[in-house]
């Protein structure tokens, strides 16, 4: 379904852009105002876009949910569903993955600079800084946490060694999706072009990296307590 026409999403706050709502009272201004729009409009004011980073992480979800780390976990690949809050009307958020009842998590696959810095802050362990670095990826986790209504949410970042560009490389040539032109550029362009990690021991970082924490309360408080005020002033 085009973004354009997902009911779920039109003239709702949704988890990916909720962080604006814990910003500045300008950002929280614009963000209400763009959902009165849709609201009038009857459809999403973002259109379906692409580029090359973002064609890149949606087409490494699948090889991602193929590694050893996800075997014997009952984790579920829900990335193309959009859920709504339980009982507050205009909240809603596609995480994407699930562990029914015990945790969500939300799987990043950044550009080179990205990665290294968001998983600098996931190795802190440390939610404040997270929060503080990281606003809209941490109230991405929360706002989904509340929207599943579980305890737990879960930051993953994932750049592949080069010795892995072979595999998903494979993987391009065998799909067979109707959207195979947004992935053409991983199988035919030079690995310069793609976002890797050489396989040597001068590297600090690891392919696979994950961080997972109790959604703090008081978190879970102020994220409800906003949303709501937010939806109060819509019409």
């Amino acid at each position: 379904m085009s973004i354009t026409e997902n009911v779920e999403r039109i003239g709702s706050f949704t988890s990916s852009e909720i962080f604006r709502l814990m910003g500045t009272p300008g950002a929280r201004k614009t963000y209400i105002e763009e959902k009165q729009i849709e609201r009038d409009m009857n459809r999403c004011i973002s259109v379906d876009a692409h580029s090359q980073a973002m064609a890149w992480g949606n087409f490494l979800e699948d090889y991602v949910f193929s590694l050893d780390q996800f075997v014997g976990m009952e984790y579920r690949n829900v990335s193309q569903t959009t859920d709504v809050h339980p009982t507050i009307a205009g909240w809603s958020g596609s995480t994407d993955l699930i562990v029914p009842k015990v945790k969500i998590a939300e799987l990043k696959c950044f550009q080179p600079k990205k990665f290294a810095q968001y998983t600098n802050a996931l190795l802190t362990m440390d939610t404040e800084l997270i929060k503080k670095l990281f606003p809209k990826e941490y109230y991405q986790i929360v706002s989904n946490s509340i929207i599943h209504e579980v305890p737990t949410g879960e930051a993953i970042t994932f750049m592949p060694y080069e010795s892995e560009l072979k595999d998903i490389r494979a993987m391009v040539d065998a799909y067979e999706g109707g959207d195979i032109w947004k992935y053409r550029f991983i199988a035919e362009n030079d690995k310069s072009a793609l976002p890797y990690l050489p396989d040597n021991e001068n590297c600090k970082f690891k392919n696979f990296n994950r961080f997972e924490f109790e959604i703090p309360q008081k978190d879970i408080l102020a994220l409800t307590t906003a949303v709501l005020n937010a939806v109060e002033e819509l019409h």
